[in-house]
């Protein structure tokens, strides 16, 4: 049986009314007490409802961790119980009315912290960063976790896993930078304002199109799925929108891809555009990952980037083995024991919980030279 969820008061609420950031601050609560699939498809229907519900989530849940972090400094103490106190004298004003204590004093801290800053010394560019997600600029996902979002504009960003993005909006540009991990973009049209997406000394420009970024130490993907973007190498996008003409110095062209294409640029190679698996690439917005002839070190990197718990491979050698394979999202355990089923390898369990992969005792001799396997996880 589904559980229906509702978080309703009486009368109506205008976008950018307080109720809705209390909703939101509800919504970080619960999700962060019980999230399951129940809960997770509540949840979603109420963000689908208004793009200002979205929005006041990833501020109610950046100042919620910020509020966690700074739990034990002095003056955040100091701001609880005054927040308190203010809760207190207006559930009085409220007359019978139920009200999450918790929750309401979160909102109220959420304001708070906004609106003054907080000398905490090592914790100063904590509360700016948290700053930034109080405007609704900042949008981020933690380990595991994938989430949608959508813009002011109409468009969308879909995170992945350990993936933050801001946004710069102004006349004339939809500036946006992914700080770091992986974003799927679906660009509202707007021929007036350009909508860029710098990363890793790169500019994506696009004016309505759905592309993917992917930014890691070792690579910048773009892969465009519907319409036209241009890579270029970064430069100060606000002079460029503010001339129909080239600016000096502005940045030179590195490709324009058509749907279906990807711009790859390696740390140690030049740049290409080559044909993309589109299904496999995007394949995270589903909850899998797609291997088609890949090596094992970079499956394994990929795989740990949805979990807390690492493999590591033990002996270099196992890292040239190819797998092919379909594996759901954070299940670092089927992955580990489908590869000791089909590979000469085994596993060991550190004190940490992570998992160590190293060539079967009788195979250590010769390290494994497998043919590829296909594996289906």
């Amino acid at each position: 049986m589904k559980c229906k969820i509702a978080l309703v008061r009486d009368g109506s609420a205008e976008p950018g009314s307080r109720s809705i950031d209390e909703d939101a601050a509800r919504w970080s609560e619960i999700l962060r007490e019980r999230d399951d699939a129940t809960m997770r498809e509540a949840f979603q229907a109420w963000q689908a409802q208004s793009p200002q519900h979205a929005q006041a989530y990833a501020r109610a849940d950046a100042a919620r961790r910020l509020a966690e972090l700074l739990a034990g400094e002095p003056q955040m103490q100091d701001l609880r119980r005054e927040t308190l106190g203010r809760v207190a004298r207006d559930a009085a004003l409220r007359r019978g009315r139920q009200r999450n204590w918790a929750v309401a004093a979160s909102v109220m801290v959420f304001g708070l912290l906004g609106a003054i800053g907080l000398n905490l010394g090592n914790s100063w560019k904590v509360v700016g960063d948290a700053r930034d997600a109080l405007a609704g600029n900042v949008y981020q996902t933690g380990v595991g976790q994938r989430e949608s979002f959508v813009l002011a504009d109409g468009s969308s960003i879909t995170l992945n896993t350990d993936s933050r993005v801001s946004t710069h909006y102004r006349d004339g540009l939809r500036a946006v930078t992914l700080e770091r991990g992986q974003a799927l973009f679906k660009v509202a049209k707007d021929r007036s304002r350009p909508f860029v997406v710098s990363a890793g000394g790169r500019q994506v420009t696009a004016l309505g199109t759905e592309f993917d970024v992917y930014l890691s130490p070792r690579a910048f993907e773009v892969t465009l799925l519907e319409g036209r973007v241009t890579v270029t190498r970064a430069a100060k996008a606000a002079a460029a929108a503010a001339s129909a003409k080239p600016a000096a110095g502005a940045a030179a062209s590195l490709a324009e891809l058509r749907p279906g294409e990807q711009f790859v640029a390696l740390a140690k190679a030049a740049p290409q555009v080559r044909a993309a698996d589109v299904r496999r690439v995007v394949s995270w917005r589903n909850g899998q990952i797609v291997f088609e002839n890949e090596r094992l070190g970079d499956a394994v990197a990929e795989i740990n980037r949805y979990s807390q718990r690492k493999i590591v491979l033990a002996d270099a050698h196992l890292a040239s083995l190819k797998i092919s394979g379909a594996f759901n999202t954070g299940d670092t355990g089927t992955f580990v024991e489908a590869l000791t089923d089909y590979f000469p390898i085994e596993r060991d369990t550190l004190d940490n919980d992570d998992i160590v992969l190293k060539p079967r005792a009788a195979d250590t001799a010769d390290a494994p030279a497998a043919p590829d396997a296909p594996i289906r996880g």
